[in-house]
């Protein structure tokens, strides 16, 4: 991964490119015009040394001759072309320009100028890391700022007297998002903590409305029975009395059952057990299922029907937990398909409704009516039912348990019953097949 230059990192080296970039135009600008001026002084000595020659007939010998061109004209070397001839007693002496000696003369001249070149460009320097450092302080705060925000607290930036206008303001305008986060972190947590009193009074209003209905028919149940035994021990009973006693007990132990599952019920719902998430076998969920609901089924005058669309399809999910699904989704599918209708349960693989790939689904159908569109939406809220005997749980723990293996749960809603599915993520070696 590319790591990020630093603004501050960034304005530094803008800057000390600025300076370096200044000190070197004048300084080269001021060289160049002393190098220019030099070789023009050259040139003049050449031209007044050669016009003597041949205004006097002077007769130079060659330490004269060079003495006379001055300090920046040197005799040529061995193998070295004449740039300058100058002719003198019948001999011809060739000299060149020693630029050694212009620049030594010329770094001499402007040593004070060079100096003050390198001293200007070490306060550059500094003047550089003290500009980024005031420039990019300000950015830093508000860098720092936005992370302690992202963490949820709530902080303030002071301002600075060496920041700009523009970054106060922007300081400024940071501190007021700041407060108003704030107040609507307190505002969320207010309407957090009324939802959660708004839900829990929910449930406890469909909790109270579940457990008293079967204690109302158990208080009545009971007082049929009490006048039953009074009546026993009066001696004035019939045979039919005590078949009602046996009556009255039964339904007592039916509506003690019927609190038991609702209070089974809310556990699961809220202390769910703990997923334990292993390769799974939805094969194994069809025998179970025709051993566990087919006499409920049977006893309310369904047809059960099993099917397996594609074998060994093997997911990771918990057995129990799906189990409990396919129970839940099964009840409520006998319920509303009626006497003479038809459940159907089958597993296999399919495309979930959320185009995350190839999953395994487990299906659950019936015939009945359908759930209304009006309450379409409200299915999966916790205690919202329209059985007289419904606890309005059952769907809510299939989507709880669907969603903590990390499933999909879809329904299909039309005239002719409504259809759940349960996507599941397959386990690898029943991907590779």
């Amino acid at each position: 991964m590319r790591r990020a230059v630093s603004l501050e990192s960034f304005m530094k080296w803008m800057f000390l490119l600025v300076a370096l970039s200044t000190a070197v135009l004048i300084l080269g600008t001021r060289l160049n015009q002393s190098y220019m001026r030099k070789l023009e002084e050259a040139e003049r000595t050449a031209e007044r040394a050669e016009r003597m020659l041949s205004l006097y007939r002077l007769e130079y010998s060659a330490a004269a001759a060079e003495e006379e061109l001055g300090p920046y004209w040197r005799p040529c070397g061995e193998g070295e072309e004449a740039e300058m001839r100058l002719t003198s007693g019948g001999r011809v002496y060739g000299f060149v320009i020693d630029y050694e000696e212009i620049y030594a003369d010329m770094v001499e001249e402007e040593r004070y100028l060079i100096l003050v070149g390198i001293l200007g460009l070490i306060v550059a320097v500094e003047l550089a890391v003290f500009l980024s450092y005031v420039l990019t302080r300000p950015l830093r705060r508000l860098t720092w700022m936005c992370r302690e925000i992202a963490a949820g607290k709530s902080v303030r930036v002071p301002q600075s007297v060496f920041s700009p206008s523009e970054f106060s303001e922007l300081i400024d305008s940071f501190n007021d998002m700041s407060e108003q986060l704030a107040r609507w972190r307190d505002v969320q947590r207010q309407l957090s903590r009324m939802d959660r009193l708004a839900a829990l009074g929910e449930m406890m209003s469909g909790l109270s409305h579940e457990i008293r209905n079967p204690l109302a028919s158990m208080r009545i149940q009971a007082d049929l029975l009490r006048d039953e035994i009074e009546r026993i021990g009066a001696g004035d009973f019939r045979g039919e009395d005590i078949r009602d006693a046996g009556d009255q007990i039964n339904a007592l132990c039916e509506e003690m059952d019927r609190l038991n599952n609702i209070v089974v019920q809310l556990l699961s719902f809220v202390r769910p057990r703990p997923a334990v998430v292993n390769p799974t076998k939805l094969d194994d969920i069809l025998p179970w299922a025709g051993s566990m609901i087919g006499p409920q089924a049977q006893k309310q005058g369904v047809r059960l029907v099993l099917k397996c669309e594609e074998p060994d399809v093997t997911v990771m999910a918990d057995g129990e937990a799906l189990r409990q699904v396919v129970m839940n989704l099964a009840l409520n599918a006998i319920q509303a398909a009626g006497r003479g209708g038809m459940l159907s349960i089958s597993v296999g693989r399919s495309q979930s409704a959320a185009r995350s790939g190839v999953r395994g689904v487990i299906t659950v159908s019936d015939t009945g009516g359908g759930v209304p569109p009006s309450i379409e939406h409200r299915i999966f809220d916790p205690f919202f039912t329209t059985k007289k005997e419904g606890t309005g749980l059952g769907l809510s723990i299939v989507q709880r348990i669907t969603e903590s293996l990390g499933g999909e749960l879809s329904l299909e809603n039309g005239a002719g019953g409504a259809t759940f599915r349960v996507y599941l993520t397959l386990a690898e070696r029943s991907v590779e097949k």
